[in-house]
């Protein structure tokens, strides 16, 4: 099975074409279509989300499951869309990848160097780290050398002898990467490419400074926290924790013993990570594990609900902390912070996270597509967003077509038949 569909012949992009992307998360999938507009800007013109099912740390558990959500999400784009799309570019979580940086040299013999250059060293670079269990993701030039003369940014139309370049790969593993291929095929879709979801966030929610100057990447998902660093305007290091927001919400289940539905919305309307004096006196009250709708539930303040969360919020830091130190990237990444991610809108993260990872810091919300509707604007739909801006920048960059497309949209229980009928 392969992995991708099949790259067709360089061509210029047809305009009106369209650009999907698909995040498959551990709490929810969503589907974003976006089409350029005549400025060569991103405009939203789908836009779908499910809850997610048959997902755990990262990797399929239940594909039958997933398949039904992410059916959905997709069917619900298309619907806003008016057009059905056959590829998307699919984000993945850090936790099934691995990443390093790799140096490599080639001879140039005089000529101006050009584009085929750089791809062909990216390349050769790529088919050796290619072997049976992985599957090389990205392969990010992060600096150029000609001749030994280091800090180069862009090497093009220059000359030399020799070229050389330090790479940021990142990996995953193959049997993951085609369960992925395969659920998503099941939807009668085909996969553009794969994108680590820090990446993705970062591609969404930063502006030009921060990706230039250096700026750390925290984005909170459900099942774990990406960490990505960006420094001249490219990825420089990816890294995660296993721990998101979803840790957080079982915590509340089994402190307040409280059904796990209950639990994150009493995190999400009146937990904190830092509590003021104001309100720690305030009553909520509390359904518990196995009454009846009649009852009213049990009281408890919310001081006792910050007590249960700050902890484990705490811990996320000090892990993306430890992970920072480890790294020799941190260096480059300067003071910046920026958070994303569902988990990151709870009251006080960010006061918290400042002061725990010694930086300065906002909080991320997608700024770089144009018409997004409401609640497409929240952090949880970051890496969403930024699939669409990855693949514009992938379209542009090979001169490939985007995503064909028709009028008449695939309804979602066609794509539901159409699996049944062959597989069943």
């Amino acid at each position: 099975m392969k992995l991708f569909n099949v790259r067709r012949r360089l061509i210029k992009p047809p305009s009106g074409g369209l650009i999907a992307g698909l995040d498959i998360g551990s709490s929810k999938v969503s589907c974003a279509i976006a089409r350029l507009n005549p400025s060569g800007i991103p405009e939203l013109v789908g836009f779908g989300h499910q809850a997610s099912r048959g997902l755990r740390n990262g990797a399929i558990v239940d594909m039958e499951a997933l398949a039904t959500s992410v059916a959905a999400a997709v069917h619900a784009a298309e619907k806003m869309a008016e057009e059905t799309i056959s590829e998307v570019f699919v984000c993945i979580s850090p936790a099934i990848t691995e990443s390093h940086p790799v140096s490599v040299e080639t001879a140039i013999s005089g000529h101006p160097i050009d584009e085929a250059d750089v791809r062909k060293m990216v390349s050769q670079v790529c088919q050796g780290l290619e072997k049976p269990g992985q599957h090389v993701i990205h392969a990010i030039p992060v600096s150029y050398e000609i001749d030994g003369s280091r800090g180069i940014r862009d090497p093009r139309g220059m000359f030399g002898d020799r070229l050389g370049a330090n790479i940021y790969i990142v990996t995953g593993h193959s049997g993951m990467l085609r369960n992925f291929a395969a659920c998503i095929e099941r939807c009668h879709l085909e996969i553009a490419g794969f994108v680590v979801s820090g990446y993705a966030s970062g591609l969404s929610t930063l502006v030009d400074d921060e990706m230039e100057l250096g700026v750390t990447l925290v984005d909170m998902g459900a099942g774990c926290t990406s960490i990505a660093i960006f420094h001249d305007g490219k990825l420089y290091h990816t890294d995660h924790v296993n721990v998101g927001g979803s840790h957080v919400t079982g915590d509340v289940a089994r402190g307040l013993s409280t059904p796990m539905i209950h639990a994150e919305r009493l995190k999400t309307l009146y937990g904190s990570a830092m509590l003021s004096s104001s309100n720690e006196r305030e009553k909520i009250l509390v359904p518990q594990i196995g009454e009846d709708e009649n009852h009213k539930g049990t009281q408890f303040t919310r001081a006792e609900l910050y007590r249960i969360i700050r902890p484990r919020i705490e811990e996320t830091f000090e892990l993306v902390r430890e992970r920072l130190r480890e790294c020799d990237a941190d260096k480059v990444a300067g003071k910046r912070l920026v958070l994303t991610g569902g988990a990151s809108q709870l009251s006080g993260i960010l006061h918290m996270a400042n002061l725990i990872l010694d930086k300065q810091g906002r909080l991320g919300k997608p700024i770089k597509i144009n018409k997004l509707a409401q609640n497409a604007r929240m952090p949880e739909f970051a890496s969403t967003m930024g699939l669409i801006l990855y693949g514009q920048n992938e379209y542009r960059r090979m001169g490939m077509p985007q995503t064909k497309s028709t009028k008449e949209p695939l309804l979602f229980f066609e794509r539901i038949g159409g699996w049944l009928r062959e597989n069943l």
